[in-house]
């Protein structure tokens, strides 16, 4: 990350972008605001307007940004079939959310709105279709359900639960104890036999295995 600060003439939507995210990261979504954004970078807030007229088009950029890091796939890759490419992609969604859990509640909750996104969803599908997938009007059925899973994957990952939510291994014992049932639903997770990417991975298989 450039440490310069910028000045007027230097000032650009990608700086303003780095350093959004950057107090994101650090101090989380509730306290970020453009009072804050301005003195982190040296110049006024209404500097930043002339490059976002509102603090929701900042998000809207800085959502399209993440998603544009995240969907990005290198050059020349090659895949067997579309479901591995579907996999190295959802793979490189968590990766680059993993990076950035305070930004969560905007990827969630802000769907894509802008025409780059929209051009970099039609490039990804051009390549699922040459490597085999149909597509036809439920595919977005298919990728919605991806992403969510992807998303929720994270949050459960990487975000600690306030205020409760902390789970009491005695009594995951006693279930397991007194109940086959849950002893085999639960083992795994007691004896962390799956790593969470390996968790991930077979959730997404699993989805892919499921389509028709």
């Amino acid at each position: 990350m450039n440490s310069a600060k910028p000045t007027k003439e230097t000032l650009s939507k990608a700086y303003i972008l780095n350093i959004t995210l950057k107090l994101i990261d650090q101090s989380g979504l509730q306290k970020f605001s453009m009072r804050r954004l301005g003195q982190d970078m040296n110049v006024s807030p209404m500097a930043v307007y002339r490059y976002f007229p509102n603090q929701g088009a900042l998000f809207d950029g800085l959502v399209e940004w993440i998603w544009q890091t995240a969907l990005l796939e290198k050059k020349n890759s090659i895949y067997n079939d579309w479901q591995e490419q579907i996999i190295v992609i959802m793979s490189h969604l968590r990766e680059t959310l993993l990076k950035h859990p305070n930004a969560l509640p905007l990827i969630s909750t802000h769907p894509l709105v802008t025409k780059s996104e929209f051009m970099l969803v039609e490039n990804i599908l051009v390549k699922l279709k040459e490597n085999g997938l149909v597509i036809k009007p439920t595919t977005v059925f298919l990728i919605n359900s991806l992403t969510a899973y992807t998303l929720g994957f994270v949050w459960a990952e990487a975000i600690e639960p306030e205020q409760g939510g902390q789970v009491n291994s005695s009594l995951m014992k006693d279930l397991q104890n007194e109940s086959q049932l849950l002893s085999n639903l639960l083992a795994s997770l007691q004896d962390k036999q799956f790593t969470s990417e390996e968790q991930f991975l077979m959730g997404i298989k699993a989805l892919l295995a499921g389509w028709r």
